[in-house]
């Protein structure tokens, strides 16, 4: 579950290829909160063929708790799960197309139904609703390039360009060599605008600067490789409604198993800290990092799953 960068392989099964976990989820557009909301997070054997995986979906859905990812340690794979809103989830957990007109007629299809692109695995594509919403969701798909040849001002402008029509970047995608950008929309209105920066020398001076912008509003999506080299992508929800929301960061020491990072979680969860993934900072040091959203409201404020969402 360590987050690298925002692109997603898709081959004849869909696969993350270093991609941003996610992450959100990642919540849903109704699921947003403030420095008040408690995170609880459990952990569970991870099921291996898709009836069991989205049986146990499902199961933790009714109870409210949200699917996050696969934290990755040694031995056996355990998922993680997240209960931090007033809502149930269902989940459909469906087979993998075989080309990228298929996958992306099939995401527009699942977005009418009211369910969002959560993740994807070689169990299937997973779409998750909040049971009983009557929120829905547009996706588009914009061909694009190989975002490692991509100068990063061109990626800015594109982006920005999709936000302010309301359309927020979910994941840059590769099916069978085809690059393309998939953008979504909820149908409660946002608009959402994204920024770049540097590296910083330290881990100290990078989590300052993760503070620096999330005081302005924009929290930290992921480190990008673009064609200047690599960069850290930052994103704000432009709505009035989001205009006084901040995000600080808090780092903790890498822990050696699920379990472990339940405990941690549950402990910076009580405080409404959210778990922001595991990153790789400056100086090659690993750490569990954690968010707090104030004033905020809205997907950008939710714990992310496996594809950033």
């Amino acid at each position: 579950m360590i987050r690298r960068a925002m692109v997603v392989c898709l081959s004849a099964v869909l696969v993350a290829c270093g991609g941003g976990d996610d992450t959100d989820a990642g919540g849903d557009g109704g699921n947003g909160g403030t420095g008040s909301r408690v995170h609880r997070y459990a952990e569970f054997a991870t099921a291996s063929g898709t009836a069991d995986f989205r049986t146990q979906l499902n199961t933790q859905g009714a109870l409210g708790y949200r699917y996050v990812g696969l934290p990755g340690y040694p031995g056996a794979s355990r998922t993680l799960f997240v209960n931090d809103a007033a809502v149930a989830y269902t989940y459909e957990v469906l087979a993998t197309p075989t080309t990228p007109v298929a996958f992306v007629d099939q995401v527009k299809a699942q977005g009418l139904r009211g369910f969002r692109l959560a993740s994807y695995d070689d169990r299937g594509v997973v779409y998750r609703k909040v049971t009983n919403s009557t929120e829905t969701f547009t996706y588009e798909a914009v061909d694009s390039v190989d975002h490692r040849g991509l100068p990063y001002a061109t990626f800015v402008a594109n982006v920005n360009a999709r936000g302010a029509a309301g359309f927020r970047l979910h994941s840059e995608l590769i099916f069978g060599g085809v690059f393309f950008d998939l953008y979504e929309k909820s149908s409660t209105p946002a608009t959402y605008a994204v920024r770049v920066e540097d590296v910083a020398a330290t881990e100290s001076a990078q989590l300052a600067r993760f503070d620096t912008n999330g005081q302005a509003g924009y929290r930290m999506r992921g480190i990008h490789a673009f064609a200047e080299g690599d960069l850290w992508v930052f994103e704000r929800d432009t709505t009035k409604a989001n205009e006084k929301a901040t995000f600080r960061y808090f780092a903790d020491p890498l822990v050696a198993s699920a379990a472990a990072l339940v405990t941690q979680a549950n402990g910076q969860g009580a405080s409404g800290r959210g778990l922001e993934g595991q990153m790789n900072l400056p100086g090659g040091v690993a750490r569990d990092l954690y968010f707090l959203a104030a004033n905020c409201s809205g997907v950008l404020c939710d714990v992310r799953g496996p594809s950033g969402q």
